[in-house]
């Protein structure tokens, strides 16, 4: 019953929001976003304190606003969404604008697949429509939610903007096959989760983040994509296609697992440190201690 509730107001809410305007949608997610600034005291203290530590800000005004604006974002991309019910490939390429195409292009151009690799930054979900909408069909490997009614909810959402996705927990085969066809795969890795990881610096603090994009690229020579997609001013995204990143191989496997995991993991720092609003500061990304 509680599942079965879970996944009927979720659709039911999915409902009413995939036919609001556009401007609307934006409007009451940042207002919904702000809400819950303000009523959810321990994630925002949380994302306060990991924002003052990580980026050094003296001000606390300075960073109470950033730490709002982020859950103000979250709170849009949600209902950005929830609105793939309703959506095609032509509205999200008015949505979301590219750089770097030719990465990708030349990536695949090698017949191994590419990993498009990126964080929990700006509107990630409108990142894979948008790829899967522009550039090719994109698959990524996300964690089931544990409410099986809102994963099917949310999967026929995803389905609805033309990407499929795969189980993080047994689906490593069908991702190596994804590649294997020369397709795109897509793997978030900036978060503390329990899969298999090493420790990094990330913020100047050890940070364990998952080595399964270099893993993966290792085994099979798919190139790795560091892509991000920026939030706009007037609601619309920019996506940026980062060069290939260049791997450190050597006869020590651990070694170049630190190494390349250290690589991309200051990638996706330096992003943040040019756009702090747009990530999940709410999240306990350094959770776990060596």
């Amino acid at each position: 019953m509680k599942d079965w509730c879970y996944g009927f107001t979720a659709k039911l809410i999915g409902c009413f929001v995939s036919r609001l305007p556009r401007p609307a949608t934006l409007a009451l997610g940042g207002r919904l976003g702000a809400l819950v600034f303000w009523l959810a005291r321990r994630q925002r203290e949380l994302a306060c304190q990991q924002l003052q530590r990580s980026l050094d800000l003296p001000d606390e005004r300075r960073i109470r606003a950033i730490a709002k604006q982020c859950f103000e974002n979250l709170g849009k991309t949600v209902l950005e969404f929830m609105q793939f019910s309703r959506i095609n490939s032509k509205k999200i390429q008015q949505y979301v604008s590219f750089e770097g195409i030719q990465h990708a292009e030349q990536a695949l151009a090698q017949g191994k697949g590419a990993i498009i690799l990126t964080g929990h930054f700006g509107n990630w979900e409108l990142l894979a429509a948008g790829i899967s909408a522009t550039i090719a069909p994109l698959t990524p490997i996300v964690r089931e939610l544990r409410s099986p009614r809102l994963n099917a909810l949310v999967s026929s959402y995803r389905e609805r903007a033309g990407y499929a996705t795969i189980d993080r927990d047994t689906g490593i085969r069908h991702a190596l096959r994804c590649l294997k066809r020369n397709e795109l795969l897509g793997i978030v890795a900036d978060v503390d989760t329990s899969v298999s990881g090493v420790f990094v610096d990330f913020f100047g603090q050890p940070a364990y983040t998952p080595y399964s994009p270099v893993a993966i690229a290792l085994k099979t020579g798919a190139a790795i994509l560091p892509t991000f997609i920026v939030r706009q001013s007037d609601g619309s995204h920019r996506a940026i296609i980062e060069p290939p990143l260049v791997l450190q191989r050597t006869d020590v496997k651990e070694r170049d697992l630190v190494t390349n995991t250290q690589k991309f993991t200051k990638i996706i720092e330096s992003y943040i440190r040019r756009y702090p609003t747009q990530w999940i500061w709410m999240h306990r990304r350094w959770k776990t201690q060596p």
